[in-house]
Parts: C-alpha cells; sequence; structure tokens
C-alpha cells in the first residue's frame, strides 16, 4: 500500500509516524519523526528519563534530516 496515495477529507492530513531511540553520554532520548505524504518531515524529542528535558522541534525535507538535527541538539 502506498499511504502517500490515500485521500483524505479537506482540512485533514495524514502523516507516518517514525520512533527512534537515541543513547548518548549515558542519557536516552526517544524521538518522533512525523513524516508527511509531500515528504517534508517535523521531529520531536525528549529525554526518555526526564520528561522536563524537551528538545526544540525540528523541520527537514525527509526523515534523515530530522533524524540528524535531533541527534545534534542533543550535545
Amino acid at each position: 500500500m502506498d499511504w502517500k496515495a490515500i485521500s483524505v477529507p479537506a482540512g485533514s492530513k495524514l502523516f507516518k509516524v517514525h520512533n527512534f531511540t537515541f543513547m548518548f553520554s549515558g542519557k536516552t532520548y526517544i524521538f518522533e519523526i512525523d513524516e508527511f505524504a509531500d515528504g517534508n518531515c517535523i521531529g520531536h524529542g525528549e529525554q526518555s528519563t526526564d520528561k522536563s528535558m524537551v528538545l526544540e522541534s525540528v523541520n527537514g525535507k525527509n526523515v534523515g534530516d530530522c533524524l540528524q538535527a535531533l541527534i545534534a541538539r542533543t550535545k
């Protein structure tokens, strides 16, 4: 199935969610990247053991761009 070809009602959005776990310097981060049908993505992240440690959201042209930007924000 090509999820990007699905018809959705006017005013709605369909996106695919990608989840990643990243471990760095003894800390674990959870990343969520929302991929839209046009290929653009928005990424969100937080430290898994400290929910108050939220990374600033990122935008990218694809999942890889967002993932790289989120990893860069953990340093």
